[in-house]
């Protein structure tokens, strides 16, 4: 299992290209949905663009038939994280192309912007 702090960097040099969460970003005791001693998620745009999460992308909306799991649209897909996962040994989330398959699925962009208003993502701390 890969884990990483969320400091990216794409090339040898090391040059840091984005950041999922900064060491000082820790949630507060009893705000948000998340544990005191889960830090905040962040985002964690910069790791979209990795070839890892394009590879792993692919195979979720090929599984699922490139449509949305819950209207059947072919359009504008995405794949969604139905939990997220903190290892409390590394103090860190795993990266989003980490985790088992059956915890990810294809949705299109309305449903996908619907549910997150609805719903919060679980954190499991592992």
């Amino acid at each position: 299992m890969q884990m990483n702090r969320y400091d990216i960097s794409r090339d040898q040099d090391k040059k840091l290209v984005g950041r999922y969460r900064r060491d000082e970003e820790t949630a507060q005791p009893g705000t948000g949905d998340h544990p005191a001693e889960v830090p905040m998620h962040g985002s964690y745009g910069n790791l979209l663009f990795d070839a890892r999460w394009k590879s792993k992308r692919n195979e979720i909306m090929a599984r699922d038939k490139e449509r949305c799991v819950i209207c059947q649209s072919p359009d504008e897909l995405q794949v969604h994280h139905r939990q997220y996962q903190y290892v409390k040994s590394e103090k860190a989330f795993k990266v989003p192309w980490d985790y088992d398959n059956h915890l990810l699925i294809t949705v299109c962009k309305s449903c996908h912007q619907r549910g997150h208003s609805k719903f919060k993502v679980p954190i499991i701390i592992i």
